[in-house]
């Protein structure tokens, strides 16, 4: 008897089996009032925006700022054990595959930060500083501090939307900003015996709504923000930005070299960023500040964040879940609604159809529920048009871009730009919900075979009636990167990884249903995986492109990789033929390159470095046993009467642990599952 698929278990004791009462068996009973009581105190509101802020009192006692959500201490070696932070991997989690949807460890925790990130500078900052709960002197002071020198920034902003290709913000809205904020940070600069007041003044216009007139031209938008309209979560943006264009910059790069010869510490830098971006967040979030500045801020501090502790950090799934509630309560997904110029419109197209699908990107790698609906949101998805052309205030000229779309929003010249790959994965993503909703809460199905079905076809269509310049599959390789060049490319491959990778969970889903399913299911994980590989042939791109690798190949190669290598073991283990989809000698190979390229071809300070890590050492291990096992003799038996599966395997192979301190590999498929899920060290305590 098992728990459903996902639920955490006790780590078991070596080579002993223990069967557990399900989790709703160990929960105690709820009373109907204390279950409402709960319900009521799960959906309470928001702390509500503060219109007025009381008069300044310097004498007043100081009070501390509130401890940021992101703030927590890392377990020690000494009170891990005692205090372990258990959080659920569900059924199409990046770590299901090796489960085989069998209950997954405690011991595979989310990504933890380093002591650096354990405090805020908010709550590192010196008791000593004056001003009130609304805004301490302190925490001003250390953000406007981390804005300089600004050259630096301003170049790194605009370096950010030179570099990414499919960015989720209209860039021109951001970079006619530039100008103006450097002048207000000249001024603040000029308050340093006394900047409090105006520290409160720009508190003031946070807590205010950002109304945008609907006659109001790309060109006036950034007045909302900056000059008289200052605000932290501006602030908080450009420092963000600028921190996401360091993580895809080298750190020999010479963008990193100031005019007077010092150079930034590129981690640090991160870090710092993080850190002040955290004190924005928090400071526009105690007074209720929802906007479209604040959304883009959250949205992007989650980016970075992901980029930096890896997907599995937790972090990165409560950014998310701060986004989506800023996006909601802003009414970004309400699109009729709202009277809205044609470049707000766009943006707000942009940033819902991004959040969409990081969304359902999250919510398939961590096996959660969805926190965006569909069906709860008329907001259009961004027409297929260029920046310069959303911001330009030459109205006609605007309407004459539109006019050559085509019925669907895209493009008919064939060109390719970052809204593009936004356009095509926000469509792709309805389908992946359909799945989630299935695959996670699926038992009330009459006809689960037919619904998934349902869905693969959905899925199919949905990618058949895609521009053809945009898919990778009708593209001569040598074409893509000669021709595109590697940025396109990577967004391209990307994409399609992406299609081929819902394709695949749907085909797992499948396979639950019948075995019929299993040669479907090879056939689209080895074409993940030589798509993946793909980068292998061209080791010398850009750092900027490279640093997308290890985010491709832990969400849609090793899924697919764990599953070819666990079929290759259980049928050479059975002595039975891999079904003719795929061959033997492909699986070993494509494996083995995998496994050599992923020692190379991930940047060490990537976030997700240490979880491809831990997930290609358990492919080493799978395929070297494949590699050293020799069948036995004909008739050759165990002690107990079973097949002697040991027998043939080289001298002392599964007696010597692979491993220091680990068990010996066990060949029973069910054991060495268990066996897997134990050994591996999905903690991801330290980053590196």
């Amino acid at each position: 008897m098992t728990k459903p698929p996902g639920v955490p278990r006790k780590k078991p004791e070596p080579r002993r089996r223990t069967i557990e009462r399900r989790r709703s068996e160990a929960l105690p009973s709820i009373d109907l009032d204390t279950r409402d009581a709960l319900s009521n105190n799960a959906f309470a509101s928001p702390t509500t925006a503060r219109n007025e802020i009381p008069p300044l009192n310097t004498s007043e006692p100081v009070n501390m700022w509130p401890t940021p959500p992101e703030s927590a201490t890392r377990p020690t070696a000494q009170n891990l054990e005692e205090a372990p932070r258990s959080f659920f991997l569900g059924s199409t989690s990046y770590a299901s595959v090796f489960a085989k949807e069998r209950p997954l460890a405690e011991s595979m925790h989310h990504e933890q930060p380093p002591e650096r990130m354990s405090a805020t500078p908010s709550a590192m900052a010196t008791s000593t500083g004056t001003g009130t709960r609304h805004c301490r002197r302190s925490i001003g002071s250390a953000i406007i501090s981390k804005l300089e020198p600004f050259s630096f920034f301003a170049r790194s902003v605009e370096m950010y939307f030179v570099i990414n290709k499919a960015s989720a913000l209209v860039g021109p809205l951001i970079t006619s900003a530039l100008p103006q904020l450097r002048k207000d940070l000249q001024q603040l600069a000029g308050l340093s015996s006394d900047p409090y007041p105006a520290y409160a003044e720009i508190t003031r216009n946070s807590t205010q709504p950002l109304k945008v007139p609907p006659t109001m031209l790309a060109s006036e938008f950034h007045t909302l923000f900056t000059g008289p309209n200052l605000r932290w979560e501006t602030f908080g943006l450009v420092m963000i930005l600028a921190a996401s264009n360091a993580q895809f910059t080298s750190p020999d790069d010479p963008h990193f070299t100031l005019e007077d010869g010092s150079r930034i510490d590129k981690d640090t830098f991160i870090e710092d960023m993080i850190h002040a971006s955290n004190d924005c967040i928090n400071l526009c979030q105690v007074h209720g500040a929802v906007n479209d500045i604040m959304v883009w801020l959250l949205y992007n501090n989650m980016i970075v964040k992901s980029n930096l502790y890896g997907d599995n950090y937790h972090g990165v799934w409560r950014r998310l879940g701060d986004t989506i509630s800023a996006l909601y309560a802003e009414g970004i997904h309400c699109e009729e609604s709202f009277d809205e110029p044609i470049f707000l419109r766009e943006a707000r197209r942009r940033l819902y159809a991004a959040t969409y699908r990081s969304d359902k990107s999250l919510a398939d790698f961590f096996g959660r529920p969805p926190m965006m609906n569909w069906r709860y949101s008329d907001r259009k998805p961004p027409l297929d048009l260029e920046d310069h052309v959303v911001v330009s205030d030459d109205l006609e000229a605007l309407n004459l871009a539109v006019s050559k779309l085509d019925a669907n929003g895209w493009n008919t010249e064939g060109r390719i730009i970052g809204v593009s790959w936004i356009r095509l994965r926000a469509q792709m993503s309805v389908a992946k919900e359909r799945f989630l909703e299935i695959s996670l809460a699926g038992r009330g199905i009459t006809d689960l075979t037919q619904e998934i079905q349902a869905i693969h076809t959905l899925h199919r269509s949905c990618w058949d009636s895609q521009p053809i310049h945009l898919r990778y599959d009708l593209y001569n390789e040598e074409t893509v990167w000669q021709t595109l060049g590697p940025r396109i490319a990577l967004r391209m491959i990307g994409t399609y990884l992406e299609f081929l990778y819902v394709d695949f969970q749907i085909q797992r889903l499948l396979r639950r249903q019948t075995q019929t399913a299993l040669p479907d299911l090879l056939e689209i994980c080895m074409k993940l995986l030589c798509t993946v590989l793909v980068f292998n042939k061209r080791p010398h791109h850009d750092y900027n492109v490279q640093r997308h690798f290890a985010t491709l190949v832990l969400f849609y190669c090793l899924p697919s990789a764990g599953v070819l290598a666990l079929e290759l073991r259980r049928c050479t283990l059975e002595n039975v033929p891999l079904p003719s989809t795929v061959s033997r000698a492909d699986i070993i190979r494509n494996l083995s390159v995998l496994i050599s390229c992923m020692e190379w071809a991930i940047i060490g300070g990537d976030g997700n470095h240490r979880l491809c890590r831990e997930l290609n050492k358990m492919l080493s291990l799978v395929l070297d046993e494949v590699l050293n096992y020799q069948p036995p003799p004909n008739g050759a038996t165990l002690g107990d009467g079973t097949e002697g599966a040991l027998a043939g395997v080289g001298t002392g192979f599964f007696d010597i642990p692979m491993i220091d301190g680990m068990e010996p590999i066990p060949t029973e498929s069910e054991d060495f599952l268990n066996w897997l899920m134990d050994n591996a060290n999905w903690n991801n305590t330290y980053l590196f």
